[in-house]
């Protein structure tokens, strides 16, 4: 029987998507913290990108927590094009919280994921403006718009990989990491038989678009439509923590203290589970 990492050397810290489910992240970081575990890097995907961005900001968990009860999500976003919503008075909001900084200045090193439509693959975004490429997180099809540059047309990559472990693998080979899974990905019967069909065919009568073309409804369902039959990215992390969330559902921002207290408890129970507790990891 091999032996589990020891995270008291550092580790990759992978939070996944999942809307207002994420803020369990929080109490997964307050339980890292009692143990006196600090992440070396911390990898994020949609709203585990926004929670990771702050904890590399160096905002601590009740920070974050206390800032997400001061602003109401649906009062600081607007109808959007190609979308319900536009995120960018949002994204703007926490430009200021957080003094707009780039990826490579923040005190932690952090990597934000995207997912490209045009190709069909994911990114990890490690440089440049932090609101920016968490704004190719956070797009949620439908939800938030894709934002398209000159590389691709990206948008949130939950549905491909739930917890971005292979990007945080990829970025640091050596590192052990711990998964945060707060939200599933798509349903698998999409990627097989008569659903790939469908929407293989459906996404040929629409069309498609490349970073160049201007980009109608028609080519985005297009894109999604071929997207959405592309497999799934189950990578397993060396430890994975996956709070009990019962039936809170992506939507459940208003639900901070009840999420993060989950994410507290399992995670420390994960941690015992591998004969960490918090008097070992702190005389070590």
């Amino acid at each position: 029987m091999s032996r589990a990492p020891d995270f008291r050397h550092g580790f990759t810290l992978a939070l996944g998507g999942g809307g207002g489910r994420g803020w369990a992240h929080l109490g997964v970081a307050r339980a890292l913290e009692a143990h006196g575990l600090s992440p070396s890097r911390i990898v994020g995907t949609s709203m585990g990108a926004v929670i990771g961005a702050a904890l590399a900001a160096g905002r601590t968990p009740d920070e974050i927590a206390e800032g997400g009860r001061s602003l109401s999500l649906y009062r600081n976003v607007r109808r959007g094009r190609l979308s319900l919503f536009d995120p960018r008075p949002l994204l703007e909001r926490l430009a200021t919280d957080l003094g707009d900084p780039r990826i490579e200045e923040l005190p932690v090193p952090l990597g934000v994921s995207a997912f490209d439509l045009v190709t069909g693959r994911p990114r990890l975004i490690t440089t440049g403006r932090l609101v920016d490429a968490l704004e190719k997180s956070i797009a949620v099809p439908l939800f938030f718009p894709p934002l398209r540059d000159a590389e691709g047309i990206w948008c949130d990559a939950g549905p491909w990989e739930g917890v971005p472990v292979s990007l945080a693998r990829a970025w640091a080979p050596d590192a052990p990491v711990i998964g945060v899974v707060v939200a599933g990905t798509k349903p698998a019967f999409l990627t097989y038989g008569p659903s790939t069909a469908f929407l293989r065919a459906t996404s040929l009568r629409l069309g498609t678009a490349t970073p160049t073309q201007r980009l109608t409804a028609r080519r985005y369902l297009g894109l999604l439509a071929a997207r959405w039959t592309d497999p799934v990215v189950v990578e397993a992390p060396d430890l994975l923590i996956a709070p009990r969330l019962g039936n809170a559902n992506a939507l459940h921002f208003g639900h901070i203290s009840e999420l993060a207290a989950i994410g507290e408890r399992d995670t420390h129970l994960a941690l015992a589970g591998i004969g960490l507790t918090e008097a070992s990891c702190h005389a070590a």
